[in-house]
């Protein structure tokens, strides 16, 4: 997966022959907080929108504004985790795109981005997440995955957390099951903590237990 696979916003730059006024208003339909501005197809930077607020005159032209060349874009060949470590560094919600020769190929945005990773990360797919803790010394992802297979389950995801105050890592995975009581009682005989389950079968039962309960009081 690469960033040129994700849908980006086209017709989003603006000209340094552009006025300001022109640009304010192009950022207030894209809902965008910065713009990149280019040169045909050539990146030339970006200008944010207190850049374009704080012009002596809105009638001016971009190019009398000094463009942010800061390297706050992404590349066309780069994976979408590298898109989610500049916005989150830079607290951005949109990311100019480049390829290989500096040409701009489009914008994007936070909520494709989300998109994506949900995606690559099985979000949207059917399954219980389970949240477990092991010591640093004692985390075997090939030992968490034989476990699963074993109660005939699949890892659709898996991540980890380092806790340097005690020296444990918490490993969060996403399986194809929500039924995982089973897998629950064979990660605790193996000594794992279990610290959180989501999505469960017990939660949907619990949640149909308090729509039916709703429905005959409703019904009262």
């Amino acid at each position: 997966m690469y960033i040129a696979n994700i849908p980006l916003s086209q017709n989003t730059t603006i000209k340094q022959t552009d006025t300001i006024a022109f640009a304010l208003d192009r950022m207030e339909d894209f809902q965008f907080h910065l713009l990149p501005v280019v040169d045909g197809d050539n990146y030339l930077g970006y200008i944010t929108q207190n850049d374009l607020l704080n012009a002596l005159d809105d009638q001016f032209t971009v190019a009398t504004i000094h463009l942010k060349t800061d390297p706050i874009y992404v590349m066309a060949n780069q994976h979408p985790y590298d898109a989610v470590r500049l916005m989150t560094a830079y607290h951005m919600d949109t990311l100019p795109v480049l390829d290989e020769h500096n040409n701009y190929k489009g914008i994007l945005t936070s909520l494709e981005l989300i998109k994506t990773i949900s995606v690559l990360q099985s979000l949207n797919d059917v399954g219980a997440i389970i949240v477990l803790e092991v010591g640093a010394h004692d985390f075997s992802l090939s030992k968490i995955a034989h476990l699963v297979e074993v109660e005939n389950c699949q890892i659709l995801n898996c991540s980890t957390q380092a806790i340097l105050e005690n020296a444990t890592i918490q490993v969060t995975i996403k399986v194809n099951q929500s039924n995982i009581a089973n897998l629950l009682s064979s990660f605790a005989r193996q000594n794992y903590k279990v610290m959180a389950s989501f999505n469960t079968l017990q939660e949907f039962d619990d949640l149909e237990d308090r729509y039916k309960q709703l429905m005959n009081y409703i019904n009262i």
